[in-house]
């Protein structure tokens, strides 16, 4: 996640983004802040796609059309199933894709042995998002509630962390009652 934080902050993207893993709110949290900073908010120049089925041949011709008043294209496709499948059109296309298009993928589960894994990890990032322990956890909520001027004790965070789970939607949720 280090590099993707540095790519973020810097502006300078790589090609191509694999987002997977369990953790459903940081895939979520890193899709969004890949989105507003390549895009700039522009929905000209921004694909979406979802779910299995994809025509590879309509994503390879967006990736080929210039982006138009911005200086990039992003094609977001999630839960494609293109990394528990081949797909080598795509794994072919990717090292021949304009510099001025970024795809990001946000996938559940990925086979690390599949052509299209294999090129984004030559020629772009791959992060995978997995469950947080709880010491990371207690970090983050502790971050959390102290942007809104709010202390917590560690043994009431370790209480806390020990009846909410360790899923971040729902202690962020929880977090958000606690404020409130």
């Amino acid at each position: 996640m280090q590099t993707l934080n540095e790519d973020l902050k810097s502006g300078q993207f790589r090609r191509a983004y694999l987002l997977f893993g369990e953790e459903a709110f940081l895939k979520k949290s890193y899709k969004n802040r890949l989105k507003d900073a390549i895009t700039g908010g522009d929905t000209m120049n921004y694909n979406h796609f979802e779910g299995k089925g994809l025509d590879v041949n309509e994503l390879i011709s967006l990736a080929d059309t210039m982006p138009f008043f911005s200086e990039r294209r992003l094609i977001l496709i999630e839960d494609s199933g293109f990394f528990k499948t081949s797909s080598e059109a795509l794994a072919e296309y990717l090292p021949m894709m304009p510099d001025t298009t970024c795809i990001v993928f946000v996938e559940e589960a990925v086979d690390k042995r599949n052509k299209l894994y294999k090129k984004v990890k030559d020629l772009g990032h791959i992060v995978e998002m997995k469950r947080q322990d709880s010491a990371q956890l207690a970090r983050w909520a502790a971050t959390i509630l102290a942007q809104n001027g709010r202390k917590i004790t560690p043994s009431t965070m370790n209480l806390f962390l020990e009846r909410v789970g360790d899923d971040m939607e729902n202690i962020r949720m929880e977090l958000e009652k606690l404020v409130c």
